[in-house]
């Protein structure tokens, strides 16, 4: 940020991410689907005022988002994937965004008090919600899983945990890229009865993937496997919750069994990559001890765990989160 000009750009970028989000909250996109509708008729079908549909349809017509012509809206072409449902459908996690928008706004007591509410879009709050969640991690894990699947040398490897694996979508693209590996994913048990459902998605590897009901803070973990995935955990979790859950994945992983660990990390001084360091303000605001933490501070926490080696490797696949690959 060099100018008064992004500094007041930064300042009301809220106001994008706002009229998107009203329209998801409104039920908008899901309204709209692949037809136009006048605001008129949008405003009768979702139950809203009309002047107040009108203006924000406008907006986001602005933004590209929609398309309009003469009086009737439509969703903008290439936002069609992602705004209505199939696999590349953002709707999941933009009704997530949604949620966490009440806790952003309270930032400033939350900074002020160090008191947070956690977000209730949780994995912990019923079923209902469970599968919001899952389904919002899911369709952000189809995007990736590919492409981390094939950087990941698991060879000669059987057994691999997928730990807080969710939906299974990184389960089923690591057992195609590995045809003699086992994949059991560990997670609640209201995600696992999710996560169970949306494997029937992958029939070619669905035999190998298996579920295992448990909570990452307190439960032992399974130990016939021979390897460990961990992607975007330790992020919601404590210094001391982090320490204890590498501890239990030491103690089920064999002499040789190899951790991977995915996140957001920082750098040293926890400033840097920028978009890491927002992150931390998502985690201070949602989660009640939760932030992004270095590789660095991770490798010393797997050493101290039992680990011998543990080692930063860079992330092509998907550039916002690297690895640290330890080994007992």
């Amino acid at each position: 940020m060099k100018t008064r000009d992004d500094l007041m750009g930064v300042s009301r970028g809220y106001w994008e991410s706002r009229a998107i989000l009203t329209a998801v909250e409104l039920g908008i996109f899901e309204t709209l689907g692949r037809r136009r509708f006048s605001a008129a008729v949008v405003a009768k079908k979702i139950g809203a005022d009309q002047r107040g549909v009108e203006l924000l349809l406008n907006c986001l017509a602005g933004m590209g988002t929609l398309e309009k012509s003469g009086s009737s809206f439509a969703i903008a072409g290439p936002m069609l994937p992602h705004l209505t449902a199939g696999p590349e459908s953002a709707l999941g996690m933009l009704h997530h965004h949604a949620v966490l928008w009440e806790n952003w706004g309270r930032m400033t007591d939350i900074v002020r008090s160090g008191k947070t509410t956690p977000s209730r879009s949780s994995f912990r709050r019923g079923p209902e919600e469970a599968k919001a969640v899952t389904m919002a991690m899911r369709a952000g894990a189809l995007r990736l899983a590919p492409g981390v699947a094939a950087e990941l040398n698991l060879k000669g490897r059987k057994h691999l945990l997928d730990l807080g694996g969710g939906p299974g979508v990184y389960a089923a693209y690591i057992a195609r890229a590995n045809p003699d590996l086992k994949v059991t994913v560990v997670d609640l048990p209201d995600v696992v009865n999710v996560g169970k459902k949306l494997t029937r998605e992958y029939p070619d590897v669905k035999s190998r993937i298996t579920f295992f009901a448990a909570d990452l803070d307190r439960d032992p973990l399974p130990k016939d496997a021979d390897s460990a995935f961990l992607s975007h955990v330790i992020h919601g979790q404590s210094e001391e919750e982090v320490r204890a859950l590498f501890a239990r994945v030491a103690a089920a992983l064999p002499k040789k069994g190899l951790f991977i660990v995915r996140d957001f990390f920082t750098g040293p001084d926890h400033t840097t990559p920028p978009s890491t360091s927002l992150f931390a303000l998502n985690m201070l605001v949602n989660t009640t001890a939760g932030r992004t933490y270095s590789s660095a501070e991770v490798s010393i926490w797997l050493k101290d765990a039992g680990f011998s080696t543990a080692t930063l490797r860079r992330s092509k696949a998907a550039p916002d989160a690297d690895y640290v690959l330890a080994r007992r």
